[in-house]
């Protein structure tokens, strides 16, 4: 009778390592599944449609705003102005 517990000791250790290394794989497997998805985009993203997140950018960093460009008057401790914003027109050029 010994002889026979000591055998069914190891079978549940077998089914037991089996249920695990069942569970460590099926994790294995979620987890590439999941990482081949995140590659899936980043490449549909990046490569194949890439145009939608460049206008996005832009959107983001590339504005139009007009700004006033009146200084402050320098004046002397009398009170006399010494220097004054004058407005003038100006010519500029961007060169893209």
């Amino acid at each position: 009778m010994k002889a026979a517990a000591k055998t069914q000791k190891p079978k549940r250790q077998e089914e037991h390592a089996n249920f695990i290394s069942w569970r460590f794989a099926l994790l294995c497997g979620c987890i590439l599944l999941a990482l081949a998805f995140l590659l899936g985009r980043v490449a549909w993203l990046q490569v194949i449609s890439p145009d939608m997140l460049v206008k996005e950018g832009d959107m983001r960093s590339l504005r139009v705003q007009q700004v006033s460009t009146s200084r402050g008057m320098i004046t002397d401790r009398s009170g006399r102005p010494l220097a004054v914003s004058v407005p003038v027109k100006a010519i500029w050029a961007d060169p893209k």
